[in-house]
């Protein structure tokens, strides 16, 4: 029984079964230790966005990726052709390098420390 369930799979190494979930937990711990206070944002309708921080008069919106999908973000695509006028910046964590392609930046996972 304590074979089956995630924590143990987690402390063996076996972090394929919720790579996500992990990945998204780090990044909060990041951003919660470097005092931003964490929001975001969940419509059924229109998906959901890992983490929005407030600037002064608009937010940053972060999507936090741990695939090679990284470039798939419905939500957050959603949100910049809907509301672009609210965001400040839109970020991609993921496990890759720096990129800019359009409004969105896209930084490695480690970048979260900087944020």
């Amino acid at each position: 029984m304590w074979g089956d369930n995630i924590q143990w799979q987690v402390l063996n190494g076996d972090i394929d079964i919720n790579e996500g979930a992990l990945t998204e937990n780090f990044v909060a711990t990041e951003l919660s230790k470097h005092g931003h206070t964490l929001h975001y944002y969940d419509r059924k309708s229109r998906n959901e966005l890992d983490f929005l921080i407030r600037e002064e008069k608009k937010v940053t919106v972060i999507e936090v990726k741990s695939g090679n999908d990284y470039e798939k973000h419905a939500a957050l695509d959603n949100v910049l052709d809907e509301q672009s006028e609210y965001v400040e910046r839109s970020l991609v964590l993921n496990k890759f390098q720096y990129k800019q392609h359009n409004d969105i930046i896209y930084l490695p996972l480690y970048m979260a420390m900087m944020l």
